[in-house]
């Protein structure tokens, strides 16, 4: 989407905030197709459109069509992605197969919360504004040896459900071909259980800003007294800032198909990527708001960068944490993890990370603690006890 487009769309939001809020009753239909006589499924998903539908004239009330048109791509991504959320009650007017059987038809009465629209659309505004467009690496990869492998439908499906909600909140997801090469360099390295660390550093050599590290332990789950049987998915996502190698969010959430009567082997593999579908939107969402409230936080705090002393003693940690209060432009020091000779802090400053590095040297040598750099990079710098090295 082009800058111009997103002003466009910015433009019409803002005149959407001075409305009051309402609920606007609205009858929307929504069809399914029926595969494998799976009523029940096809049922679930004509609903789904039809809240669908209900939402998307929620927001053409609110957008004229001018900017609705124009705007499109974005509405779509980033409003309708989510459109059950803004249905708040909702009747079923009429149902049923369609006339040739194939489809299933489902007819609702719905109110639709503008309130909700204005909330969502509002967060989108703070997103786009304090992240810039941040780059996205969304790496599937797990150390839990009972997750599905990368190439299987279920996972390729929970990873594109992940980048499609990641891109309609504004951030910019890595093409196939950027993914790729980080994955090729994990194989070089003979790493397939690479640990985090590696996996960051591989991102930023690809200059992004963040890593979504994806993971999915499915299954089936037999009939339990009942006729059902049950595909789940478990999607385990992990977002870290690149620059800083902090973790921003962790989310874990389950998601299950039901599966009536014996279901066949593809009958299982659309289980299964319904149900990781599933808990690949919900962990999404869930971790998509806690990196807004992250970056929010930075935009208030400043710049954050991340210090670590290895091989000192307490008396020589009380120091440098004396120093690190000493640098110019640091606003708040925080000692995320402090054990025997090993202390990490994160300093939100207003100067840029290899001004604090060299200040941070400068006023460790004057109280008589001596640095060696041993990595520096992004908004990350390590820092070791030259002598610890020598004992």
């Amino acid at each position: 989407m082009t800058s111009l487009s997103r002003i466009a769309l910015l433009a019409a939001l803002s005149l959407l905030f001075a409305l009051p809020a309402w609920a606007l009753e609205v009858e929307a239909t929504g069809t399914a197709a029926i595969f494998s006589g799976n009523l029940a499924n096809a049922k679930q998903q004509a609903l789904q459109n039809a809240q669908r539908n209900a939402v998307e004239q929620g927001v053409g009330v609110v957008l004229d069509a001018r900017t609705t048109s124009q705007n499109f791509q974005v509405i779509e991504d980033e409003i309708l992605t989510s459109s059950r959320g803004f249905v708040t009650t909702y009747e079923i007017l009429s149902e049923g197969k369609s006339r040739d059987g194939r489809s299933y038809d489902v007819r609702i009465k719905a109110t639709v919360s503008q309130e909700l629209l204005e909330d969502r659309l509002s967060a989108l505004r703070i997103l786009h504004r304090k992240m810039g467009n941040k780059r996205v690496m969304v790496i599937y990869q797990s150390d839990n040896p009972n997750a599905l492998e990368r190439n299987h439908g279920a996972s390729t499906a929970a990873i594109q459900t992940v980048q499609n909600a990641l891109n309609a909140s504004g951030f910019r997801v890595f093409d196939p071909a950027a993914t790729e090469r980080v994955y090729r360099q994990i194989e070089q390295a003979a790493r397939v259980d690479a640990p985090v660390d590696d996996i960051i550093a591989l991102s930023l050599k690809q200059q992004a800003d963040i890593v979504v590290r994806i993971s999915n332990v499915a299954g089936q789950r037999g009939k339990q007294g009942g006729v059902f049987s049950k595909a789940y998915a478990m999607i385990r996502l992990s977002v870290y800032d690149v620059n800083t190698g902090r973790q921003i969010a962790d989310s874990q959430v389950e998601g299950s198909q039901l599966m009536a009567g014996n279901p066949g082997p593809y009958d299982w593999e659309r289980g299964l990527v319904s149900a990781s579908e599933q808990a690949a939107e919900k962990a999404s969402q869930e971790v998509i708001t806690r990196v807004l409230a992250y970056y929010e936080a930075l935009g208030d705090q400043g710049k954050l960068v991340l210090v670590v002393f290895r091989g000192f003693d307490d008396a020589q940690k009380n120091l440098l944490l004396d120093v690190l209060g000493a640098v110019s432009g640091v606003q708040d020091a925080t000692e995320r993890n402090n054990t025997a000779d090993f202390m990490e802090v994160e300093l939100f400053t207003n100067t840029d990370a290899a001004q604090v590095r060299r200040e941070i040297w400068d006023r460790a040598k004057k109280e008589g603690v001596e640095l060696k750099t041993q990595f520096s990079s992004g908004n990350r710098i390590v820092f070791t006890n030259p002598r610890s090295e020598t004992e």
